[in-house]
């Protein structure tokens, strides 16, 4: 299998699928958990909401720290469950896509290998904000260099020459801030710039890092990533031209998540609702859940054994006595 050819890739992977015992109930049960706790995770932080704002007084602000604390931690607890349980579908596709036996069981592999794939996690997580960091002093120096910063000295100028008199804060009314933001415009512009420039090629070296941590546990977070850059070294614009085919995938998720802020989008193009916002931002997030859904059962499955594929493709020759070992079909 060449990773070149997106059409053998792509007709392979049905081909799998096809061939697999049981597949839709490990996308049903994926699906299921991931969607209902991002469900669960959203009605108990709205119902934390409406207990903090009828708690009131000094004797309650304890018990309101307390409830703040925990709509912060829920979407943390949700994002490990979600990131464990997406290693093990990995997982499933993986062992699909090479022919063999896979069960709802499989799913588990994200818990079994929680403290590897969360260094792993840590570490990208790192990576992509040192890029970030780096990508917002290059964008304060370019802008700050060029005449695109013209208009913000413009308007700071006396600001700053009035705090020296005054000996106190820059104080900014509205319409001084709205005026500093659209200044500083082309500054973002610039950030994103770089940043995209920069994470592009960094991102798609470690594309393949969950699929080595897969099939080498004992390798570790470093090592994936090390195994990751080794394969995709010159096979990182084959993986972006393979996304690229896969564009109605990526617009369906693109168009779920406008739906999702549907309630925020359409009432800023003047349209209006009969019911209250709260309605609204439910309504459009169930509405998000059935099409996130729906691209679970339908395309979802496709992309992901399509990838492992592509990671087959591109991973080098073992021994054999030396293969890939993910559980026997009891466990998996």
């Amino acid at each position: 299998m060449d990773i070149r050819n997106r059409k053998e890739l792509k007709a392979f992977a049905v081909h799998r699928l096809e061939q697999a015992q049981q597949e839709k109930r490990i996308v049903l049960i994926y699906a299921g958990l991931v969607l209902g706790a991002s469900l669960l995770v959203t009605l108990v932080n709205y119902l934390l909401g409406l207990q903090i704002s009828q708690t009131g007084g000094l004797g309650n602000m304890g018990t309101r720290s307390f409830l703040s604390a925990m709509q912060t931690v829920l979407p943390i607890l949700k994002s490990v469950v979600v990131m464990c349980l997406g290693l093990g579908f990995t997982a499933a596709m993986l062992r699909i896509a090479r022919g063999q036996y896979a069960s709802p069981r499989t799913l588990r592999l994200g818990f079994d290998r929680f403290w590897p794939l969360l260094r792993l996690s840590i570490l990208k997580g790192l990576i992509y904000f040192g890029i970030a960091l780096g990508s917002v002093y290059a964008a304060t120096i370019l802008y700050l260099l060029t005449p695109l910063s013209d208009s913000a000295m413009e308007i700071l100028t006396p600001l700053v020459s009035e705090t020296s008199i005054l000996n106190s804060g820059i104080v900014l009314d509205d319409a001084t801030y709205y005026q500093l933001l659209s200044a500083m415009t082309p500054m973002l512009v610039i950030f994103c710039l770089v940043y995209c420039m920069v994470i592009a090629p960094i991102s798609y070296q470690y594309r393949m890092a969950d699929y080595v941590l897969i099939d080498r546990p004992a390798i570790g977070a470093l090592g994936a990533l090390r195994e990751s850059r080794k394969m995709m070294r010159s096979n990182r614009m084959n993986l972006f031209r393979l996304d690229l085919s896969l564009w109605r995938y990526y617009a369906s998720v693109l168009g779920t998540t406008v739906v999702c802020y549907g309630d925020m989008i359409l009432p800023s193009l003047g349209v209006t609702f009969p019911w209250s916002d709260t309605v609204s931002y439910f309504l459009f997030f169930l509405l998000s859940l059935a099409l996130q859904l729906a691209i679970y059962y339908f395309l979802c499955n496709r992309v992901s054994v399509t990838y492992a594929l592509a990671y087959d493709a591109v991973k080098p020759e073992e021994k054999k006595d030396n293969g890939v070992v993910l559980g026997s079909i009891f466990n998996m």
